[in-house]
Protein backbone atom coordinates (compact mmCIF):
# COMPACT_ATOMS: atom_id res chain seq x y z
CA UNK A 1 0.00 0.00 0.00
CA UNK A 2 2.42 2.41 0.53
CA UNK A 3 4.36 1.47 -2.31
CA UNK A 4 1.56 2.44 -4.29
CA UNK A 5 1.08 5.85 -2.48
CA UNK A 6 4.82 6.62 -3.20
CA UNK A 7 4.04 5.81 -6.63
CA UNK A 8 1.11 8.04 -6.96
CA UNK A 9 3.02 10.86 -5.60
CA UNK A 10 5.94 10.45 -7.88
CA UNK A 11 3.33 10.42 -10.91
CA UNK A 12 1.06 12.78 -9.49
CA UNK A 13 3.53 15.25 -7.98
CA UNK A 14 1.54 18.37 -8.40
CA UNK A 15 -1.85 17.20 -7.68
CA UNK A 16 -0.42 15.48 -5.07
CA UNK A 17 0.81 19.31 -3.40
CA UNK A 18 -2.38 20.70 -4.35
CA UNK A 19 -3.79 18.27 -1.82
CA UNK A 20 -1.70 19.01 0.54
CA UNK A 21 -2.72 22.51 0.03
CA UNK A 22 -6.18 22.26 0.25
CA UNK A 23 -5.63 19.74 3.19
CA UNK A 24 -3.43 22.88 5.02
CA UNK A 25 -6.37 25.22 4.16
CA UNK A 26 -8.94 23.06 5.58
CA UNK A 27 -6.63 22.36 9.07
CA UNK A 28 -6.00 26.09 9.27
CA UNK A 29 -9.78 26.89 8.97
CA UNK A 30 -10.42 24.48 11.62
CA UNK A 31 -7.56 26.05 13.73
CA UNK A 32 -8.99 29.53 13.28
CA UNK A 33 -12.39 28.59 13.80
CA UNK A 34 -11.33 26.86 17.23
CA UNK A 35 -9.24 30.14 18.77
CA UNK A 36 -12.10 32.50 17.43
CA UNK A 37 -15.17 30.27 19.80
CA UNK A 38 -12.37 30.33 22.29
CA UNK A 39 -11.37 34.35 22.15
CA UNK A 40 -15.04 35.60 21.03
CA UNK A 41 -16.99 33.51 23.78
CA UNK A 42 -14.06 32.80 26.69
CA UNK A 43 -11.19 35.35 26.63
CA UNK A 44 -13.20 38.27 25.39
CA UNK A 45 -16.16 37.46 26.82
CA UNK A 46 -15.82 40.69 29.20
CA UNK A 47 -16.04 43.32 26.52
CA UNK A 48 -19.36 42.19 24.86
CA UNK A 49 -21.45 44.89 24.49
CA UNK A 50 -18.69 47.74 23.36
CA UNK A 51 -18.54 48.53 20.31
CA UNK A 52 -15.34 49.47 17.49
CA UNK A 53 -16.41 52.54 14.99
CA UNK A 54 -14.31 51.94 12.45
CA UNK A 55 -14.37 52.33 8.56
CA UNK A 56 -11.82 49.80 7.86
CA UNK A 57 -13.61 47.29 10.06
CA UNK A 58 -16.68 47.95 8.21
CA UNK A 59 -15.02 48.27 4.80
CA UNK A 60 -13.85 44.57 5.74
CA UNK A 61 -16.97 43.27 7.33
CA UNK A 62 -15.37 42.69 10.78
CA UNK A 63 -17.96 42.99 13.21
CA UNK A 64 -18.03 46.30 15.35
CA UNK A 65 -18.22 43.84 18.46
CA UNK A 66 -15.06 44.87 20.29
CA UNK A 67 -15.23 40.47 21.38
CA UNK A 68 -15.87 39.52 17.76
CA UNK A 69 -13.72 41.85 15.83
CA UNK A 70 -10.42 41.07 18.33
CA UNK A 71 -11.54 37.66 18.85
CA UNK A 72 -11.68 37.25 14.65
CA UNK A 73 -8.74 39.48 14.52
CA UNK A 74 -6.59 37.40 16.51
CA UNK A 75 -7.81 33.99 15.32
CA UNK A 76 -7.71 34.78 11.59
CA UNK A 77 -3.81 35.60 12.27
CA UNK A 78 -3.30 31.98 14.22
CA UNK A 79 -4.91 30.38 10.81
CA UNK A 80 -2.57 32.08 8.63
CA UNK A 81 0.18 31.51 10.82
CA UNK A 82 -0.39 28.05 10.83
CA UNK A 83 -1.78 27.22 6.81
CA UNK A 84 1.77 29.56 6.30
CA UNK A 85 3.93 26.94 8.16
CA UNK A 86 2.35 23.88 6.99
CA UNK A 87 2.49 24.61 3.35
CA UNK A 88 5.64 26.09 3.90
CA UNK A 89 7.27 22.68 5.52
CA UNK A 90 4.92 20.34 4.48
CA UNK A 91 3.29 21.27 1.41
CA UNK A 92 6.35 22.93 0.03
CA UNK A 93 8.85 21.24 1.49
CA UNK A 94 10.83 25.10 0.44
CA UNK A 95 13.81 26.26 1.72
CA UNK A 96 13.35 29.84 -0.10
CA UNK A 97 14.52 32.63 2.52
CA UNK A 98 12.53 32.73 5.20
CA UNK A 99 12.34 36.35 5.76
CA UNK A 100 11.36 37.09 1.91
CA UNK A 101 8.67 34.08 2.51
CA UNK A 102 6.96 36.08 4.99
CA UNK A 103 7.22 39.21 3.77
CA UNK A 104 5.37 37.64 0.50
CA UNK A 105 3.11 35.92 2.04
CA UNK A 106 1.60 39.02 4.34
CA UNK A 107 0.97 40.79 1.49
CA UNK A 108 -0.74 38.09 -0.14
CA UNK A 109 -3.17 37.73 2.83
CA UNK A 110 -3.80 41.59 3.12
CA UNK A 111 -4.24 41.71 -1.03
CA UNK A 112 -7.19 38.34 -0.30
CA UNK A 113 -8.79 39.76 2.71
CA UNK A 114 -9.20 43.19 1.13
CA UNK A 115 -10.49 41.85 -2.26
CA UNK A 116 -12.66 39.14 -0.26
CA UNK A 117 -14.28 41.96 1.65
CA UNK A 118 -14.86 43.95 -1.48
CA UNK A 119 -16.60 41.13 -3.35
CA UNK A 120 -18.21 39.67 -0.25
CA UNK A 121 -19.89 43.26 -0.09
CA UNK A 122 -20.28 43.38 -3.38
CA UNK A 123 -22.33 40.13 -3.52
CA UNK A 124 -24.37 40.92 -0.79
CA UNK A 125 -25.70 44.22 -2.47
CA UNK A 126 -26.52 42.29 -5.66
CA UNK A 127 -28.44 39.37 -3.76
CA UNK A 128 -29.88 42.25 -2.25
CA UNK A 129 -30.93 43.69 -5.30
CA UNK A 130 -32.10 40.96 -6.79
CA UNK A 131 -34.21 40.68 -3.76
CA UNK A 132 -32.34 37.83 -1.97
CA UNK A 133 -33.88 39.16 1.27
CA UNK A 134 -35.40 38.24 4.19
CA UNK A 135 -38.18 40.46 5.81
CA UNK A 136 -36.19 41.60 8.23
CA UNK A 137 -34.02 43.05 5.30
CA UNK A 138 -30.84 40.39 5.98
CA UNK A 139 -29.94 38.41 3.04
CA UNK A 140 -31.48 34.46 2.72
CA UNK A 141 -29.45 31.67 4.05
CA UNK A 142 -29.21 30.38 0.33
CA UNK A 143 -27.66 34.10 -0.68
CA UNK A 144 -25.42 33.58 2.50
CA UNK A 145 -24.32 30.35 1.95
CA UNK A 146 -23.30 30.92 -2.22
CA UNK A 147 -21.19 33.96 -0.76
CA UNK A 148 -19.70 32.58 1.84
CA UNK A 149 -18.38 29.75 -0.46
CA UNK A 150 -17.28 31.58 -3.47
CA UNK A 151 -15.51 34.12 -0.71
CA UNK A 152 -14.18 30.91 0.92
CA UNK A 153 -12.89 28.95 -2.21
CA UNK A 154 -12.11 31.48 -4.83
CA UNK A 155 -8.84 32.89 -3.26
CA UNK A 156 -7.57 29.36 -4.02
CA UNK A 157 -7.33 30.83 -7.71
CA UNK A 158 -4.07 32.75 -7.29
CA UNK A 159 -3.04 31.64 -3.12
CA UNK A 160 -2.33 27.98 -4.58
CA UNK A 161 0.31 29.59 -7.75
CA UNK A 162 1.48 32.48 -5.95
CA UNK A 163 2.48 30.18 -2.79
CA UNK A 164 3.94 27.29 -4.87
CA UNK A 165 5.93 29.63 -7.15
CA UNK A 166 6.49 32.97 -5.76
CA UNK A 167 6.44 32.59 -2.00
CA UNK A 168 7.73 29.05 -1.68
CA UNK A 169 9.18 28.70 -5.18
CA UNK A 170 10.66 25.18 -6.38
CA UNK A 171 14.01 24.05 -4.83
CA UNK A 172 16.37 24.91 -7.56
CA UNK A 173 18.51 21.98 -8.31
CA UNK A 174 22.10 21.96 -8.41
CA UNK A 175 23.81 22.16 -11.76
CA UNK A 176 25.90 19.04 -12.45
CA UNK A 177 29.77 19.86 -13.15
Amino acid sequence: MANEAQKFTEKHGELWKFIKFSFAGVSSFVVQYLFDLLFHFVIFKGLQGRTIDSALFRFLGIDSQMDAALAYLIAATIGYAVSYMMNRKVTFNSSANLARSIILYVVMVVATIFITAWLKGWLVQMAVDKGFVNEDGTITWLADTIIFIVTVTLPFVWTYPLQRFVINPPQKKAKEG
